[in-house]
């Protein structure tokens, strides 16, 4: 197949009119020009094609959570999110007891190979920060265990690809250093850690910080903690949840303006009422309401986002004034790489063909996983 008469954004720059070739799910070609050969050929001028969104931090959608979805609802989220051009995500779970993140990592070993999009399980707890808990239910906090992270990893299959914690709770480095060694990706996140801790953590394999702002010890100009150490460590690969709610504009441009397109990682943080009309639930045995913005504990803190992937993609462009290069390489490229994800992130020849089409406004017109149609 062969997507024609497209504007291109690679991870260099943007070719204003050019093609697409897949096959056997991976791209085999991009061309500088228009497509003048034979075979299955689209026409989409005046579309815009970026590689395929990958959030890596979603906790459901269609008023199904990851914490209680069985493995017929997978589908279910896996398509809500192809509508708004996710062609990766990460199954994310909650501070909670072991039994119950057992049966995520039971369910996503079922259903991965049915699931292209699902990328893996992250794992947002439960060695987190009782200060700074956020939505997250205290009453499982506790501090990092390698033997139970090893037993459900392997009841997961391997699929436990990404952890949230806190580096500064006792044992946090010798349990960074065991999961960085197996493959999983660290993130400093629900975190009262200090800039030295954070430095410390990176030493040991952490590279990430989790919807930086919210939730984590703040810039100070006394007493610097995770926000000054995601500023300065090169190292860091920084989520930012990109609703305006989470983060206010003028810190989003301004924290741009400081990281770049480099380090910074478009996520949502969605909770499972997005796509629906759930006014009223609960996260994993806390009270939560929908208002128009954001979901809100009924106690007052913000508990999650409602937001599209595409809709963050928009507020990014206006808010920061991000080119397109910038903007896929924010919304894919620098989670695909932070997740050593090889094979995609990117409009090149060799990668997966994941591709969402956009009209010039950035809303989503169609979308492709692995070459096939899925939006």
């Amino acid at each position: 197949m062969i997507i024609n008469n497209v504007k291109i954004v690679t991870l260099t720059k943007v070719i204003n009119n050019g093609f697409i070739e897949f096959a056997d799910g991976k791209i085999t070609k991009i061309g500088e020009s228009s497509y003048q050969g034979s075979g299955e050929v689209i026409d989409r001028k005046g579309m815009v094609a970026f590689p395929g969104f990958i959030d890596v931090h979603i906790h459901g959608s269609m008023g199904i959570d990851f914490m209680d979805a069985k493995a017929k609802d997978y589908p279910v989220i896996a398509d809500s999110l192809y509508a708004e051009g996710v062609t990766t995500f990460l199954a994310t779970t909650l501070t909670s007891d072991k039994e119950s993140l057992a049966r995520v990592c039971k369910t996503v070993k079922e259903v991965k190979e049915q699931i292209p999009s699902l990328g893996g399980i992250h794992f947002e707890g439960p060695y987190i920060s009782l200060k700074y808990k956020g939505a997250q239910n205290p009453e499982f906090i506790r501090d990092p265990d390698i033997a139970e992270f090893d037993e459900l990893q392997e009841i997961s299959g391997g699929n436990i690809r990404y952890i949230a914690m806190a580096p500064e709770r006792p044992g946090a480095m010798e349990f960074i250093n065991h999961v960085t060694h197996n493959g999983v990706v660290v993130s400093a996140g629900h975190t009262d850690a200090s800039f030295d801790q954070v430095g410390e953590a990176i030493k040991n394999g952490l590279t990430n910080t989790t919807h930086t702002h919210n939730a984590m010890s703040p810039h100070h100009h006394r007493n610097p903690g995770v926000v000054t150490a995601t500023m300065y460590f090169d190292e860091i690969f920084a989520e930012v949840i990109c609703d305006t709610v989470h983060v206010c504009p003028n810190t989003l441009k301004t924290f741009y303006k400081i990281v770049g397109p480099d380090r910074f990682v478009a996520i949502t943080d969605a909770l499972k009422v997005k796509h629906s009309d759930i006014k009223n639930f609960q996260l994993f045995g806390l009270d939560c309401v929908t208002k128009e913005d954001a979901a809100y504990l009924t106690t007052g803190p913000l508990a999650g986002s409602l937001l599209t992937m595409d809709q963050g993609l928009r507020n990014l462009r206006e808010i920061t004034g991000a080119d397109y290069v910038s903007l896929a390489k924010m919304t894919s490229y620098n989670a695909a790489k932070s997740l050593h994800f090889e094979d995609r992130g990117e409009l090149a020849e060799g990668k997966l063909a994941d591709v969402v089409l956009l009209d010039e406004s950035l809303h989503v017109q169609e979308v492709y996983k692995l070459g096939k149609r899925v939006k």
